[in-house]
């Protein structure tokens, strides 16, 4: 009975490490796959910040040519303006350069 009753706790030890061992294996597997499962959380996180932060650059960015539009379109108005201003008085321009040229020539 005592041989059988040696056997059977080695018999349990033994069990005992192997299950040590299997739950040791285990909690290195649990660990490796959350580490991975971590790292593709962050993964995820910051290539959705990108994705976020170039949104908010291309809205930045029409908002800007949606506002500067206008603007740009008073600034041509503006300047075909003073084009037609000035071409309408080319003519008195040219001939009082005239009138100063032929002037200066005839005090000569």
């Amino acid at each position: 009975m005592t041989v059988e009753l040696v056997k059977s706790i080695k018999e349990a030890e033994a069990k005992a490490e192997s299950i040590v061992r299997e739950a040791q294996q285990e909690a290195r597997k649990i660990q490796k796959e959350a580490e991975a499962r971590a790292e593709s959380i962050v993964e995820e996180a910051v290539s959705e910040a990108d994705q976020q932060a170039k949104e908010i650059i291309e809205k930045a960015k029409a908002e800007a040519r949606a506002e500067a539009e206008p603007i740009k379109e008073e600034q041509a108005k503006e300047i075909n303006r003073l084009k037609e201003k000035s071409s309408k008085r080319m003519p008195e321009a040219v001939a009082m350069l005239k009138d100063k040229v032929v002037k200066t020539d005839a005090d000569n």
